[in-house]
């Protein structure tokens, strides 16, 4: 019998003692969660009509940023992505409450400065987002303009912008998430493409170059005529 209290009753006894000394405290934190998601919903659909209210999502829509949301595999509308990220930070703003409830102090610690770093992944992700509207709207007038002076490699000079505007992107999204060296490793690895792609460039239009000298010899020589 003895044994039976020492190996069962008394851990069990040790469980539920412990069990409802925490009670109040996991009571309160499962209360102040459901409260923050009530909060964090409000808020969510409040914001979400707003933009809706000044057609955010059309001038989204002309601006491409939803075509480039699709690319991403986003296939939210560019108002219900942003209610949704301030949702996420809202609850996460009462996930520290509810920690600190709970006297989980390492754990909230931890989780605030995950929290205070998402701002820097937001400012990131929207460098991106940015940096890629950017990059096809820049592509897309220097193949124009390039194709209306008779280039030939329109379309290799506009994907040779884009892919510099987007590699200048990432390095400022790295750059927004402290990391440095493969910033760096990018622009090496940029100036190294960019060197490269101007001698290529350069030789493919020697021979318009030439033509366009030669025309403009023969103009000057009939003048003189």
């Amino acid at each position: 019998m003895n044994l039976v209290q020492q190996l069962v009753v008394a851990p069990l006894q040790s469980a539920v003692n412990q069990l409802l000394t925490y009670a109040p405290s996991i009571l309160g934190a499962l209360v102040i969660l459901l409260i923050g998601g009530i909060i964090a919903k409000l808020i969510e659909q409040l914001i979400v009509r707003g933009l809706k209210l000044i057609t955010l999502d059309k001038i989204a829509e002309q601006l491409q940023i939803s075509a480039i949301l699709m690319r991403g595999g986003i296939r939210r509308k560019l108002s219900e992505l942003i209610g949704a990220i301030i949702y996420w930070l809202v609850m996460l703003a009462f996930v520290m409450t509810a920690l600190n409830a709970l006297n989980l102090t390492v754990a909230a610690e931890l989780f605030q400065q995950i929290v205070g770093f998402l701002p820097n992944v937001i400012a990131a992700v929207f460098i991106l987002i940015v940096g890629a509207f950017a990059a096809a709207f820049l592509s897309a007038t220097v193949r124009t303009a390039a194709s209306n002076s008779g280039i030939l490699q329109a379309h290799l000079l506009g994907q040779a912008v884009q892919t510099v505007v987007v590699v200048f992107a990432c390095v400022a999204a790295l750059q927004q998430l402290q990391i440095q060296f493969v910033g760096e490793v990018f622009l090496i690895i940029l100036a190294g493409l960019s060197l490269g792609a101007a001698i290529a460039f350069g030789l493919g239009c020697k021979d318009l170059a030439g033509r366009w000298i030669s025309g403009l010899v023969d103009q000057l020589q009939a003048r003189k005529r």
